[in-house]
């Protein structure tokens, strides 16, 4: 057991600068779905703004002027005597403007109440009725008659149903020369008709005013409910002040077609303006109401005033007030007029609210403190001599009424002039115009969003690519984010992945054999298994030994010697000058220097996951060692689907299980291969339990004598991610190094990985990235090995030349 620190592998925090390499790297890798991607997004923009139903908008503008500022209001008829009522708020002018008794003379007006159009197949029917001309209709595609294709004309002017049927579709279907049946949605006729002639039957009368269409078209017609009607135009108008107290209110409507929406926008402002000038025409008809019926008592009270005076005047004579007199006079005459404008606004609101009104009571109170001021003003004068007194009081009696009377008949007068001219306090500022342009969809600006999202969901979409499914390919990354150095990046070899579809189409032939003689069918054709089984390769495979029997720790057991498979040529023999194998010069160079520290000299070997390369890593690897002058010990511990021996030429057979089992000695085990200083082990027969024998002390044993009598050893194991035998082995060997195929692992896969080997202690010395894609550009840097060099027959020459 090596006794070391383990080495940490956690993964590291990455700066900014860092994160944002990371994210151009994988874009640059991926560029081709970025653009595709944002390619497809911006295409669908460009479409569905091209595409949408385009929206019209129709402006008008109103003014709302204080009601104190219209001299033909009711707050100005009164003028003196009633107090303003003030200006009228623009929000309860806003309510008004969508209120029922604006909006359903509107409704009216356009025949809004119902609908009329015909019954076409989605998106085909707007493509064929391009090609119709008006008038025209076009024959039936597909067999479908009932459905319009272009070219039909059909206008409904009225139709009245009964309750029940009210916001129910209705189908009217044409039966050719302007002839009509109309059916409710369970196929029963109602009326028949002719277009141009009224039709009334069942409770329902319609006046179709033009149908040209074929025989069997039909159309749907809905007759919504009044109320119904009303509120849908109502919610659809968009009113809002604009600025803050200004009075000036806003008045839009939305729609496809733009004549109609700007009619309906000016008919709503006409149907506001008139609804406010009735409504202040009333008011002034209430007011000079009110004002006759007062003028009988004001006209009496003057008479009853004056003939007070004059019969006090016979009495007593003429007389010359005091100076004091005169104020008092004059006084009291302001009071009583005050007083008297007060009663007639208060008659005014009893017409209108209760007496327990806030606005009565309100006037109440006005009348009881100005009699107040007046009984404190007329204390000030009771030294005066009571004729003098009351001589005074008779004379502003007499002008008090006098000059109500004559305020009456001025506004009287007035109010009659004036009546049939009234405009009330709303002005139309602007009339909605024919607008130019829809207001949706707005193309330069879905355009633009559709390239931002879709550069963004290109983006986001390589790197849920490289993160999820398609794996980490970059050394660098690697590095950077579990702090592993990375010995080597190896590119894929064409000819290695020849050799093994060869050696595959050879194991192959052989299983289809060996399943034909077991169950006692004839052997293919030598035609058919040439073609299963090339022809150089077809010594290479061994039939399928029986079990033996083997000494295990924990008894003798029964174990499948494995078969022999196809030949796997070692590539630094076959192709030298491979840009693989220049790779793995490098990694020889670079593993070296990291065994300098090392406790013994065993490395382990081994990958996330199967299929990653790391056998013929280590086969090539060791060959290369093995040139360099050293003494190699090659070990397949792989005890479950060993594949060293197929690059080696050698039988599975008789290897490490029995070399664990005491079957084999050492020196029998350790066999030759052909390649001078290296030796090979095969992983033997395939145990049932490979983990219990590699945890045994013989084979802690057998490393260490095998460590004494090579340079280097070097052990093949399984996958980490899918049995425990690799990290037994890793916590025995003085160096372990990580196999990661390119694109193969996600980052979760290799920080597992890792993290298994922390908890078996393993020393890990660094990683190799295996099977890198040749790409040019140098995109990764010093681990790209498409560079420019290449080997010929007559030595290396500049790549550039090809």
């Amino acid at each position: 057991m090596s006794t070391y620190e383990t080495l940490e592998h956690a993964p590291a925090g990455s700066d900014e600068d860092a994160v944002m390499r990371d994210l151009l790297r994988i874009i640059g890798e991926q560029i081709g779905w970025v653009i595709g991607i944002a390619g497809c997004v911006i295409l669908a923009a460009v479409i569905y703004a091209h595409l949408a139903t385009r929206i019209y908008s129709a402006d008008a503008l109103i003014q709302v002027e204080p009601a104190a500022n219209n001299a033909n209001s009711t707050s100005q008829a009164l003028a003196s005597l009633v107090p303003s009522a003030g200006a009228m708020r623009t929000d309860a002018e806003i309510e008004i403007i969508k209120s029922r008794a604006v909006v359903e003379p509107v409704v009216e007006q356009f025949k809004l109440n119902f609908s009329a159009a015909p019954k076409t197949m989605p998106f085909l029917g707007k493509l064929t009725a391009f090609f119709a001309h008006p008038g025209e209709p076009l024959p039936a595609w597909f067999g479908m008659d009932s459905y319009a294709w272009g070219g039909e004309q059909f206008a409904v002017d009225s139709i009245t149903v009964p309750k029940s049927l009210e916001g129910v579709r209705l189908t009217l279907r044409a039966l050719g020369d302007g002839r009509y049946t109309l059916v409710d949605p369970y196929g029963k006729a109602l009326l028949a008709g002719v277009a141009g002639e009224r039709a009334t039957e069942n409770g329902i009368s319609i006046l179709v005013s033009t149908l040209v269409a074929r025989p069997g078209t039909e159309f749907y017609v809905t007759r919504a409910n009044q109320l119904d009607a009303v509120a849908g135009l109502a919610s659809g108008l968009q009113v809002m002040e604009k600025g803050r107290e200004t009075g000036v209110v806003q008045l839009s409507y939305m729609g496809t077609d733009p004549h109609a929406i700007t009619a309906i926008t000016n008919a709503v402002a006409a149907s506001y303006l008139k609804e406010r000038t009735e409504r202040a025409q009333e008011e002034a008809s209430r007011m000079l109401a009110f004002l006759n019926s007062e003028l009988p008592r004001v006209r009496d009270e003057v008479h009853r005033a004056e003939t007070a005076l004059s019969g006090y005047q016979q009495r007593v004579g003429s007389f010359q007030p005091t100076q004091e007199a005169g104020m008092y006079l004059s006084g009291g005459l302001e009071y009583e007029k005050h007083i008297a404008e007060l009663r007639i606004a208060r008659a005014q609101l009893l017409q209108r609210f209760t007496s327990d009104s806030p606005e009565v009571k309100t006037l109440d109170a006005q009348l009881e403190a100005l009699s107040r001021e007046k009984a404190r003003f007329e204390d000030h004068f009771k030294t005066l001599p009571g004729s003098e007194r009351e001589a005074m009081s008779l004379q502003r009696d007499a002008k008090v009424a006098e000059e109500i009377y004559v305020a009456l008949l001025n506004k009287i007068q007035e109010l009659s002039i004036s009546r049939a001219g009234t405009i009330g306090n709303v002005h139309i500022v602007d009339d909605a115009l024919l607008p130019s342009s829809p207001v949706r969809p707005k193309a330069a600006l879905i355009i633009s969003a559709g390239s931002v999202l879709g550069v963004i969901a290109g983006i986001v979409f390589a790197y849920c690519r490289r993160t999820f499914f398609t794996g980490v390919s970059d050394p660098e990354f690697v590095e950077r984010r579990y702090q592993l150095p990375i010995f080597g990046a190896i590119p894929l070899s064409l000819e290695q992945a020849r050799s093994d579809r060869i050696a595959l189409s050879t194991s192959r032939a052989t299983l289809v054999q060996g399943a034909a003689a077991r169950h006692g069918l004839p052997a293919l054709p030598a035609g058919l298994a040439r073609l299963i089984r090339p022809p150089h390769m077809a010594g290479a495979a061994g039939a399928a030994t029986a079990p033996v029997q083997v000494s295990l720790p924990t008894g003798t057991q029964t174990v499948m010697p494995a078969a022999r498979p196809a030949l796997r040529p070692l590539l630094v023999k076959t192709h030298p000058f491979d840009t693989s194998v220049e790779g793995l010069r490098g990694l020889r160079a670079t593993l070296q220097f990291g065994l300098i520290d090392a406790p013994n000299r065993v490395v382990a070997v081994t990958s996330p996951a199967p299929s990653d390369g790391k056998s013929f890593l280590c086969a090539n690897l060791a060959a290369l060692l093995a040139e360099s002058g050293k003494r190699v010990l090659l070990i397949d511990a792989d005890l479950r689907r060993g594949r060293l021996a197929q690059y080696l030429g050698r039988s599975p057979n008789g290897g490490l299980t029995e070399l664990l089992t005491g079957q084999m000695d050492l020196e029998e085990a350790a066999r030759a291969t052909g390649v001078d200083g290296l030796h090979f082990i095969a992983a033997g027969a395939y145990p049932p339990n490979p983990s219990e024998i590699l945890t045994s002390a013989r084979f802690v044993d057998i490393l260490s004598r095998f460590e004494q009598q090579f340079d280097l050893v070097i052990v093949d194991t399984p996958p980490l991610l899918a049995v425990a035998d690799a990290a037994i082995v890793a916590n025995i060997a003085g160096s372990t190094v990580l196999v990661m195929r390119a694109g193969a692992h996600t980052e979760r896969n290799i920080a597992e990985s890792l993290k298994k080997l922390r908890r078996a202690r393993a020393r890990v010395i660094g990683g190799v990235m295996n099977a890198m894609p040749l790409k040019h550009g140098g995109r990764y840097g010093t681990y790209d090995y498409a560079y420019a060099y290449t080997y010929t027959a007559g030595g290396p020459t500049d790549g550039k030349t090809h």
